[in-house]
């Protein structure tokens, strides 16, 4: 949308941002109506009825505008009017305006859901998030909006209700989510139409930042990157209102994360290094420096993981039990292990990675399945580079079928993609045994 208007079409905001007047535009489909042998003459009242919401393109105008933005008419289908415009991959400024707005994109993206692989911003917008994070202190809130007042009641039923989601979608995953988007939408529609005071919009604001974040990783596990990307941008904002530094840097975190995931592992670095520059938890900083070390372990720069694992290591020294953010609450020494061990592994240092994957392991509490899966094909990984087949075939079998339990996509395509590994070693008995377990497993 627009940095000046965030209420502007989205038709509108791409036709400006190509700097097109209503007539241009209208010049432009017909020109594309006579490419396909039609006659339309669309004058400038058609594009302004549009723009404003008076009347909604036909199935012919909408092919030909695709034509003249350069869309597929398959994604035109996909996603329907407007959301096929081109219009949703610049971030929304910070500030009250600009996160009520992204807030109420993310409600109707849920209407109509868009299952894309790839991301809804460019890398490069994405490091442009978290600059403008970084930079911009959050704007005072309105307090005179219409509707009801909230209550010190009201709010505490929402932050408890946010807090149990939080620890159910650790624990069960992607049947949580229509929960979360539930609760999403609730703090949305007070935060939009209640009557509050700066302190209770603050916290009705990490309400909304919480549950999106939640939201974000369960399309995360799903594959369901755009989505995942969207709900963690909506979280930035909100946390942003709420003047909350901390969970803003944890949202930061998350989509950092899903860079190194998504082999970007300079963009991670990069997005790192604006949200380490406001946090104070000791676990946030903590779990910042691991996902760090791990984004320098791809790039594979030995000296600098080891010294972004050592800082991980004493800030969460540093964190005092009972104090960290909600949100970070599950950062435990479990999770250093872990994650230093994958570090390991793509520094191709299979001693040393497994030995951080079984001590995290065996301080992984039994409740977070996806992690364990998530471990189990990790150490089979680094079974496989000590050359112990048997035991990255036991170790593999465990992934597939923890992976399988939680449901989560992310987690049993890692564990199916591990299989591929096995690909030298297929006369192995172990191998044999475990392939044809995971066919017959579907």
């Amino acid at each position: 949308m627009a940095r000046g208007d965030v209420e502007l079409h989205p038709l509108a905001h791409v036709r400006n941002r190509r700097g097109w007047s209503m007539e241009q535009l209208a010049h432009a489909l017909s020109v594309a109506a006579r490419r396909r042998g039609l006659i339309y003459n669309p004058a400038r009242d058609r594009i302004y009825k549009w723009e404003h919401r008076l009347a909604t393109p036909s199935e012919d105008y909408q092919m030909l505008l695709a034509d003249v933005l350069g869309i597929e008419q398959s994604v035109v289908v996909a996603l329907g009017w407007p959301w096929w415009l081109p219009a949703f991959d610049a971030p929304h400024p910070f500030g009250t305006r600009g996160s009520r707005a992204a807030l109420t994109e993310v409600l109707v993206a849920q209407a109509h859901p868009d299952r894309r692989a790839f991301l809804a911003l460019t890398t490069t917008a994405l490091v442009g998030v978290a600059r403008d994070w970084a930079a911009i202190e959050p704007a005072r809130l309105s307090s005179a909006l219409r509707g009801r007042r909230v209550d010190a009641a009201l709010l505490t039923w929402l932050e408890s209700g946010v807090d149990e989601l939080r620890a159910l979608t650790n624990a069960s995953g992607p049947e949580c989510i229509d929960l979360v988007h539930s609760l999403l939408r609730t703090s949305v529609k007070l935060i939009d139409t209640a009557t509050y005071d700066q302190p209770a919009g603050r916290r009705l604001h990490q309400v909304a930042a919480a549950a999106a974040q939640c939201a974000g990783w369960l399309h995360f596990d799903q594959r369901e990157y755009a989505a995942a990307q969207r709900h963690w941008n909506v979280a930035l904002h909100a946390a942003h209102v709420a003047a909350d530094r901390d969970l803003g840097a944890g949202v930061l975190s998350d989509l950092a994360y899903s860079a190194t995931w998504l082999q970007h592992p300079g963009v991670a670095i990069e997005i790192l290094e604006h949200a380490h520059s406001r946090t104070r938890s000791a676990a946030a900083r903590s779990l910042l420096d691991l996902r760090r070390a791990r984004a320098l372990a791809v790039l594979g720069d030995t000296h600098a993981t080891g010294r972004a694992l050592s800082s991980a290591e004493k800030e969460l020294d540093r964190s005092r039990p009972g104090a960290a953010p909600a949100w970070v609450s599950w950062m435990s020494p479990a999770d250093l292990a872990v994650d230093a061990g994958r570090a390991w592994l793509d520094l191709d240092e299979p001693v040393r990675a497994g030995q951080s994957l079984d001590e995290g392991l065996r301080l992984l509490d039994p409740a977070r399945a996806r992690t364990r899966s998530v471990v189990l094909a990790y150490r089979a990984e680094t079974a496989l580079a000590r050359r112990d087949v048997s035991a990255a075939a036991d170790d593999a079998r465990s992934a597939l079928d923890t992976a399988l339990g939680t449901k989560a996509t992310r987690c049993v395509t890692l564990a199916r993609g591990t299989l591929d590994r096995f690909g030298p070693h297929r006369e192995h008995p172990a191998v044999r045994e475990l392939l044809a377990y995971a066919s017959a497993s579907g």
